[in-house]
């Protein structure tokens, strides 16, 4: 039996080490510091941490870093990929820097200021009282977005993983709700599914879901940026149960402000779990494509990265049609979801 996903039915956390402890205290001076930040000042931020982090990051972070973006960008030259990467870091310094100062915003001004492309799909969502679905990835300004899209009345409810120290985790929960998103938390053995589900058929909520990076391991393996990548299940699953279709978009930095894009919405619920999520990888291909800098994965996240010894990847570097692997996979992974 599932356990419930709530904040309240959270277990008790363990106790923080001193790590732990030293990690928080760390990021609430960053915090408080940067929400004192003079706007002037703080607009010059990103550029000089994002820079400083690049030279000081951990080589292996940073190839990695450059792998990924490899992957994006193909054809880019050493010099112009290296650029990029270091574009990706002054990105990541802003998304940082958005949240710990999200609390100090103005959402009319945001919503005023704020030149964007096809949020009347999502305004139609809203309209119809139906609920809907809502993909997203690791890019651009993802706080500051959760924030104007409750100043549209967008009805959003997000999951969260939890994150020890437990402290810091509240802390990102009740900026969230500060902005005006519901939030379910990510537990293992949880029924955050359901969960949402209830959000979207009952409450009409926009469920929003990162749809770029697998955390379990178990995802279905599907083509991304032309390689096996475990993606998760969870929007084609959503789909499949509500019936609704999915819009694909993300709150991007332009300048010292934002620009938002949301993608016409796509039909994935009459399709396999594992199709489906093939048709999201796409689209947010797509996405990705247009911003790569602000595109802030930094870890391992394709297979041959994460399983080198995965029959799919040997498959894959044989020049071989893998699809068929990757589906017995999913197949033996999560038969119900297949079902």
């Amino acid at each position: 039996m599932k356990s419930e996903a709530s904040l309240d039915a959270l277990p008790p956390p363990p106790p923080a080490t001193w790590s732990q402890r030293l990690s928080y205290w760390g990021y609430l001076a960053v915090w408080e510091g940067a929400a004192r930040t003079p706007d002037r000042v703080a607009r010059h931020l990103p550029e000089r941490i994002g820079r400083a982090w690049f030279t000081a990051a951990n080589p292996r972070q940073r190839d990695q870093v450059r792998r990924n973006l490899r992957r994006v960008v193909p054809d880019a030259s050493p010099a112009d990929l290296r650029d990029l990467v270091r574009a990706a870091y002054v990105s990541y310094a802003r998304y940082w820097l958005d949240s710990f100062r999200l609390h100090t915003m103005d959402g009319a001004a945001i919503v005023r200021d704020t030149p964007a492309e096809g949020l009347h799909h999502i305004d139609a969502v809203r309209d119809s009282g139906r609920g809907g679905l809502f993909a997203t990835g690791h890019l651009g300004s993802w706080d500051v977005g959760a924030f104007f899209t409750a100043q549209r009345n967008w009805g959003m409810v997000v999951v969260a993983e939890v994150v020890e120290p437990r402290p810091l985790f509240e802390r990102f929960v009740r900026l969230r709700q500060q902005a005006g998103i519901d939030v379910i938390p990510l537990v293992r053995g949880g029924n955050m599914l359901e969960q949402l589900e209830a959000r979207i058929t009952e409450q009409g909520q926009l469920a929003t879901l990162l749809a770029d990076r697998d955390l379990t391991r178990k995802g279905p393996i599907v083509e991304f940026f032309g390689e096996p990548c475990r993606l998760p299940p969870g929007t084609a699953v959503l789909a499949r149960r509500t019936g609704r279709d999915v819009s694909i978009g993300a709150f991007m930095t332009q300048g010292d402000g934002f620009y938002g894009v949301v993608y016409a919405p796509i039909e994935v619920a009459e399709l396999s779990v594992y199709d489906g999520t093939q048709r999201i990888a796409t689209e947010l291909e797509r996405l990705i494509r247009r911003f790569p800098e602000q595109w802030h994965v930094f870890v391992r996240n394709w297979l041959r990265d994460r399983e080198p010894d995965h029959p799919v990847v040997h498959a894959w570097r044989r020049g071989e049609d893998w699809r068929e692997l990757a589906r017995a996979d999913r197949r033996a992974t999560a038969p119900d979801q297949e079902q």
